[in-house]
């Protein structure tokens, strides 16, 4: 392997360029087989295996019992390895199927997607040097689970006129009953044109050497669809030297060995730590069976030091097919990686569990492709019909928008036929009134959305657990129902109908009808339930803002949900629109509103405007409101069917140690929230306690006195030589920038004062945040300030 050391723009070209095999001209060779097997079809087949494989095949359909003779001839331990590596490729590839969703863009326009397996579908595996069984797996499990009615393998036959029993079992294993003893570019052909024995295929599906590539190639010409644009396979390597140099050395010989077309990259910051490496990689070569294979692959792999803050561009511009980080740097570069097949990240991460076993697909873009394409995954065996349905509604509400735009494109055809509808529909309606119609329509769906709608599917019909005394409404004076003590104690009864009194006292305190409220175990609970009720696992999406209040991620990543973050500027701001177009397709939008850790503040009617347009769930989680009470929507609940607030008595009412937390929104959202509540999930004596504590203690003098010393922080902290800004905030803590913040938190600690350094989160480098406490707490804090 050369070695390259930090590279200008031209030698990092010519590091990073693919391996070129000679030139064939391979378009008249592929074109006589497609010509061959077009005219003369099994004929031809026979004869192209016994021409390119010295071997006459009788019988191009592989029998019964050679599949009962292969895995006879396999061993156990293969076999249960086999299985094992499809159970785990198929549990990935099925949290990949979509959810059908139908969506109301218009009052009465109602519009869906669905998913519809590929009717005919051509796998090829290659013989070759080795048997590629996993192949079979990657590719034949996700045709099981798309459903496609028509599966079939093609794969080279031995000298025997064999298959190898290992590609036959992970046939079987993978639901593929149909194999076809067939080889190179003729097989291609057969699958894209069709034979007498084999069925033309709608989609090809395979790796294979420059004939079957150009095959496929070929078979585009045709209109038969392929994969993905192959090439030989590759790797690119970057690690520092935390990591051990022979998980380096092993990482590149496993790419190498694939081919001598395979091309291996190793990124590191360090030339001695590369130079052992390459030591370490010939010591490996030495014991390695393909060692002859991998060694003309290394002669055209490279080794590339340049520092770690770089890694991402180079990596983005060479695209990798596989892709290994480990290291210090390993999560910093995941996440400035663009363009990659697949990506494997930590120093136990070999590229083999891809390969084999983890679950996801090795049939990945190479040569560059991953810039735009995507890895074979389930949606490559289906394709997307789009549906939509016009009610009376709809023709109403979108009619005359559809003929002003065809009329404006001078496609008169297109407009009257929507004229004529509207015209047999409504007769007596001029287009005028159409079009105010119209807008009435648009502004109403939204608002006449039931919060039935937002609900996930299969929760809609969930009968609740019906805890103690739930359907009990008389009066009663024994009490045998519930399998308490019957020994009467201060706490021998189930907590539930204690929730009303304790409703009545935050309706009190907080201005909010008590129907409108749901209370939990403390609110990352209340949360928790909200992600469940109304979103699907694996299938569905949260959004919510970056930085932020670090448990969003927390359950989403326990609801088996993806997440997208929009990140905040500088100055923690961010456009509505930009808020709007980042969480389109998200399932929730989270907004923390003040935002922790920033303190900053989305005014009540920039809020608004985001429920009105979004088209999922909005939640708005108000811990920090009760310090900034005129931006709370809790008011709104009742007007939004797709508005959640979240609230806590832990922060303004001092009762963290509670765990009280609530959601606010429509009767019908609690109902729904009930619906999947733990029962008893809040204790009597934390009701209790609460209560007590809402009634007799002077909340809003505390509030107002935690504000104020809020302004006297604020003020002391921009009068601080080594502060260098203080964040605006309306919460009950600052957060503030000063350098070498992580020094500054460490000797804080030192003096017995915790706050928390924020520098790890985006936009928050060098940053530390107080919390407001009590008066003597901060005159501490700010004396060892001082001191500092």
């Amino acid at each position: 392997m050369k070695i390259v050391i930090n590279p200008s723009e031209r030698e990092l070209a010519a590091a990073l360029a693919r391996p070129k095999l000679e030139s064939a001209n391979l378009d008249s060779l592929i074109s006589d087989v497609f010509s061959t097997v077009e005219k003369k079809r099994d004929q031809a087949l026979k004869a192209f295996t016994l021409q390119f494989d010295q071997v006459e095949i009788d019988d191009l359909v592989v029998s019964e019992i050679e599949f009962t003779e292969a895995e006879q001839a396999i061993s156990t331990e293969l076999k249960t390895a086999i299985r094992i590596a499809a159970q785990n490729i198929e549990r990935f590839h099925r949290s990949q199927e979509n959810r059908e969703m139908e969506v109301e863009t218009t009052s009465g326009v109602i519009c869906w997607r669905k998913s519809v397996p590929i009717q005919t579908i051509g796998l090829y595996v290659p013989g070759g040097t080795a048997p590629l069984f996993s192949t079979v797996l990657m590719l034949g499990v996700p045709a099981k689970i798309a459903e496609n009615p028509i599966r079939y393998l093609c794969t080279p036959p031995d000298k025997q006129g064999k298959i190898h029993p290992a590609i036959l079992f992970a046939a079987k294993t993978a639901g593929i009953d149909t194999v076809y003893k067939i080889g190179g570019a003729q097989a291609i052909a057969a699958m894209s044109l069709g034979t007498e024995t084999i069925p033309k295929a709608d989609k090809i599906f395979g790796p294979g050497n420059q004939y079957v590539t150009a095959a496929k190639v070929y078979a585009q010409r045709l209109g038969i669809a392929i994969d993905i644009p192959a090439g030989p396979s590759e790797v690119l390597v970057a690690a520092d030297d935390s990591i051990p140099t022979s998980f380096v050395a092993a990482d590149l010989l496993a790419q190498a060995e694939h081919g001598i077309d395979s091309q291996v990259i190793f990124l590191t910051n360090d030339e001695s730590y590369a130079q052992e490496v390459l030591k370490e990689v010939e010591r490996q070569l030495e014991i390695l069976p393909r060692a002859g294979i991998a060694t003309e692959a290394l002669d055209s792999s490279t080794v590339i030091v340049v520092e770690a803050e770089k890694w991402g561009d180079l990596i983005n511009l060479y695209a990798p097919e596989h892709l290994i980080i480990m290291g210090k740097y390993e999560e910093q570069i995941v996440q400035q990686v663009t363009n990659a097949g697949s990506i494997f990240i930590g120093k136990n991460t070999a590229e083999s569990f891809g390969d084999y076993a983890s679950g996801t697909n090795h049939t990945l873009p190479t040569s560059g492709f991953a810039r735009a394409y995507s890895g074979v995954s389930l949606d490559s065996f289906v394709k997307k019909i789009t549906y939509q349905k016009i009610t009376d509604e709809g023709l109403r509400n979108l009619g005359q928008t559809v003929i002003t735009m065809a009329e404006a494109e001078k496609l008169q055809g297109h407009a009257n036929a929507v004229k004529v509808r509207l015209d047999s529909v409504f007769p007596d309606i001029p287009s005028d009134k159409l079009q105010e119609l119209e807008l009435i329509g648009k502004v109403s769906v939204l608002s006449r959305k039931s919060v039935e709608g937002f609900i996930r599917k299969d929760l809609r019909d969930l009968k609740p657990y019906s805890s103690a005394r739930d359907e009990f409404e008389g009066k009663g004076e024994v009490f045998l129902d519930a399998n308490e003590n019957g020994m009467v104690t201060a706490y021998n009864r189930y907590p539930d109908p204690l929730q009303q009194e304790l409703k009545v006292a935050i309706s009190e305190v907080k201005n909010i009808p008590t129907e409108t409220i749901f209370l939990g175990n403390g609110s990352d609970e209340v949360l928790d339930l909200i992600f469940r009720l109304t979103t699907t696992p694996f299938l569905d999406s949260v959004t919510y803002l970056n930085p932020s209040y670090g448990m969003y991620s927390v359950l989403a990543k326990i609801n088996g949900l993806r997440t997208k973050t929009i990140d905040l500027d500088r100055n923690f701001q961010i456009a509505d629109s930009e808020i709007l177009a980042q969480a389109a397709g998200s399932r929730l939008l989270v907004l923390c509103n003040p935002n922790n850790p920033t303190g900053n503040v989305i005014p009540k009617d920039r809020l608004l405007e985001i429920v009105r347009e979004f088209e999922g769930v909005v939640v708005i989680d108000e811990a920090y409101i009760d310090f900034c009470p005129a931006y709370s929507m809790a008011d709104e609940v009742n007007n939004y069917s797709n508005l959640i607030v979240v609230q806590t008595l832990s922060k303004a009412y001092g009762m963290a140690g509670l765990r009280i937390g609530m959601a606010i929104a429509s009767p019908e959202w609690i109902a729904a929230l009930n619906r999947i509540k733990p029962p008893y999930n809040l204790s009597s004596l934390v009701q209790e306690t609460a209560i007590k504590e809402l009634k007799t203690i002077p909340w809003n003098e505390i509030k107002t006195e935690i504000i104020s010393e809020r302004e006297r922080l604020t003020d002391f902290l921009k009068s601080h030589s080594l502060v260098t800004e203080v964040f605006p905030s309306e919460a009950n803590f600052i957060l503030f920038r000063m350098p070498n913040a992580s020094d500054y938190y460490k000797k804080l600690i030192e003096h017995g004062v915790v706050v928390r350094d924020r520098s790890s989160q985006f936009n928050c480098s060098e940053t530390l945040r107080v919390s407001i406490g009590s008066k003597i707490e901060n005159n501490q804090f700010i004396q060892i300030m001082q001191n500092l």
